[in-house]
């Protein structure tokens, strides 16, 4: 099998995921976006690149990392592309494995919801392959994403909807609470740098101490609620704003706008597609 990975889209998860490949020691990496403002950055660090795709090899790993509203128009301008015996990796949000064997004519793809910490090497992605994808190819991708932080393996296509709201749009969820907190503490007197120094540790702190523990969430939060405290106070706040049941309406809705983007909810966007 081939070990050369081509990345088709240097976007924000595109870039994310080159990033993650290469702080892990990834080699033979190729990168395709049709900006080359884009490409910039890759070509400095010595990587191959181009704004279009040439010279595939059969045993290549595609991984397309575009927009998925870009799809359609990338498929029908890469007819070379039609019965590629290489696995084919699909990060794109929505667009389910159906469509992508239908409109490149292959068998072997892989569905993967993956997210932004992976250019620090903390990515967390879920995937999903086709029947074709055999057991020695599928290694070869768990063993790409597991350079670049965990992976689940999904058998159910179905479940990537909640993985694409809870794992790609997580680190997104979890930074707007975050900022929260930084603005209070800026309101409160400290300065910028301690702000963000603050919240940071405090959410590294908590993230260590959970697995640590052993115990879950909730009884973590429990424990901090002394009886009349302050801490029981706020979560009194968050209790009578709803702020639980608002963070899962979020992911469900993040959860269905996935649906959407693959034709599967009751409308398909209209976004203009660009890599």
């Amino acid at each position: 099998m081939s070990k050369k990975v081509i990345v088709i889209g240097a976007g924000h998860m595109g870039s994310a995921i080159v990033r993650g490949l290469l702080k892990a020691g990834s080699t033979q990496l190729r990168v395709i976006d049709p900006v080359e403002g884009r490409l910039l950055p890759w070509r400095g660090q010595g990587l191959s690149c181009s704004q279009g795709l040439t010279d595939v090899m059969p045993g290549d790993t595609l991984m397309l990392a575009m927009p998925p509203q870009a799809f359609p128009a990338f498929a029908r301008g890469c007819p070379e592309l039609a019965g590629h015996s290489g696995v084919v990796v699909s990060v794109m949000a929505g667009v389910r494995i159906a469509t992508i064997c239908d409109a490149l004519q292959t068998q072997k793809v892989v569905r993967v919801i993956p997210n932004t910490p992976s250019e620090v090497l903390e990515g967390m992605s879920v995937c999903c392959r086709s029947a074709a994808v055999d057991a020695g190819e599928s290694g070869h991708v768990l063993g790409l994403l597991q350079a670049f932080g965990d992976v689940v393996e999904v058998p159910d296509e179905a479940l990537l909807d909640p993985a694409t709201a809870l794992c790609g749009g997580g680190p997104a969820f979890v930074a707007y609470f975050v900022d929260a907190m930084q603005d209070f503490a800026l309101a409160s007197g400290f300065d910028s740098t301690n702000a963000r120094r603050m919240t940071l540790q405090v959410l590294r702190g908590t993230a260590a101490l959970i697995p640590a523990s052993g115990k879950e969430p909730s009884r973590i939060c429990r424990e901090v609620m002394t009886p009349g405290g302050t801490t029981e106070r706020g979560i009194a706040c968050f209790d009578e704003y709803g702020v639980g049941p608002i963070v899962r309406q979020a992911l469900a809705r993040t959860a269905a706008r996935s649906s959407e983007l693959g034709g599967v909810g009751p409308t398909k966007t209209s976004e203009a597609a660009s890599c």
